[in-house]
């Protein structure tokens, strides 16, 4: 029974997330998400006691993986093939559903910051919580010896890689690409920056 609770959850997760995408936070309604599932409203209330509590499952898996990515940084000898392999981590996350889960923090900062504010057990995270974690992949990607030019290649780089996608969509920019192709190319892109 856990296995099917956990796949119906992680069904209303993801409907929520298109939804979100497609018509806005505030434009989505639990209602509409129950419908897209083609379930009760009481069905969807048995995991999520609302919208908040979808966002937020959202935003902190978002950060769960992130702090993983820093962990998993940490235990690794630095090297070219540890900047690449953190570089493919980074891409292989952020060209996921996490440029969606970004996009969502920054344009919901409003709902964030109220959400924050209700909830003492700090489940709310924020974008300067997730710019702190990004500053720390950079860092383990930085040999301390690098000098500025190196340091702002790499950061660079990093920042193709997570703000990439999303900054294209917000400008409008419709490429003439799938979303693999354009990872693909982004992380050659990369590699090319990191390649000092």
């Amino acid at each position: 029974m856990a296995s099917a609770d956990g796949s119906m959850r992680e069904k209303i997760r993801q409907v929520a997330l298109e939804l979100f995408t497609e018509r806005g936070y505030d434009g989505t309604s639990l209602r509409e998400i129950a419908e897209r599932l083609d379930v009760t409203k009481a069905a969807l209330y048995y995991h999520f006691r609302s919208k908040d509590a979808i966002l937020l499952s959202l935003i902190v898996e978002l950060f769960d993986e992130v702090n993983a990515l820093v962990v998993w940084g940490r235990e690794q000898t630095f090297s070219p093939d540890f900047q690449h392999e953190m570089l493919d981590r980074v891409a292989d996350l952020f060209f996921g559903d996490a440029n969606h889960i970004v996009r969502l923090i920054q344009q919901n900062q409003p709902v964030l910051r109220s959400l924050a504010a209700d909830a003492p057990n700090r489940e709310v995270r924020d974008a300067g919580e997730l710019k702190a974690l990004i500053g720390e992949v950079i860092t383990l990607m930085t040999p301390s010896t690098s000098d500025l030019h190196a340091r702002i290649r790499i950061r660079t780089a990093v920042a193709a890689i997570i703000f990439g996608p999303i900054t294209g969509e917000q400008l409008g920019d419709t490429l003439d690409a799938s979303f693999d192709e354009q990872k693909k190319i982004s992380v050659a892109v990369a590699r090319e920056l990191l390649d000092i």
